[in-house]
């Protein structure tokens, strides 16, 4: 439950931040030749690094419980 009470908070800031970029990015009234060409590699290495910041924040959270059990017993 503690991881939960640690990643959940880094999560939503991280949707706060990210969505009004998204939005912005997705205006109507965007020129048609300044559209996004096939980036997808970008993307992909982006989803991968979050991914791995978001695997290691978990692994630093449950040492610190494994930590904290140990103190405790």
């Amino acid at each position: 439950m503690s991881i939960l009470r640690v990643l959940l908070p880094v999560v939503v800031l991280a949707l706060v931040l990210v969505v009004p970029e998204v939005l912005h990015a997705q205006a109507a009234g965007a020129a048609p030749g300044r559209q996004m060409r096939h980036f997808w590699h970008v993307f992909i290495a982006y989803g991968i690094a979050w991914a791995l910041v978001f695997g290691w924040g978990v692994a630093i959270a449950r040492r610190i419980a494994r930590v904290e059990e140990r103190l405790k017993g």
